[in-house]
């Protein structure tokens, strides 16, 4: 067995990886408002986060016309295949797990 304190020491931290298969990291999203995101980022398959402590609001976009708010709740898996980024409203502490798979190609684009 494995036991893995979560402390966010950055944005985006791996914390464990099966071999090629997949990969779990810690994400502390930098921003803390909606404003200062400019960037969408969206991967070639989906990918699974779930709020560990705190508040994420999930900045999401299906075809980068629409943008849209999430708050992430306790207890819910959110499965992302669309564009997206994230914000801790107004600075809070805010730390989510992700799960995606270790080859993920990740693609990005302004929205500003």
């Amino acid at each position: 067995m494995k036991i893995i304190n979560v402390i966010p020491r950055q944005r985006w931290e791996i914390v464990f990886r099966d071999n090629d298969s997949w990969q779990a990291g810690i994400y502390y999203p930098e921003y803390i408002s909606r404003e200062e995101i400019d960037i969408l980022e969206k991967h070639n398959v989906p990918e699974l986060f779930y709020l560990i402590q705190g508040e994420i609001i999930l900045v999401l976009s299906r075809d980068l016309k629409e943008i849209k708010e999430v708050p992430m709740e306790p207890g819910k898996l959110y499965i992302i295949d669309e564009w997206h980024n994230a914000y801790r409203p107004n600075g809070k502490n805010g730390v989510a797990l992700v799960i995606e798979r270790t080859n993920v190609k990740t693609i990005y684009t302004r929205i500003k």
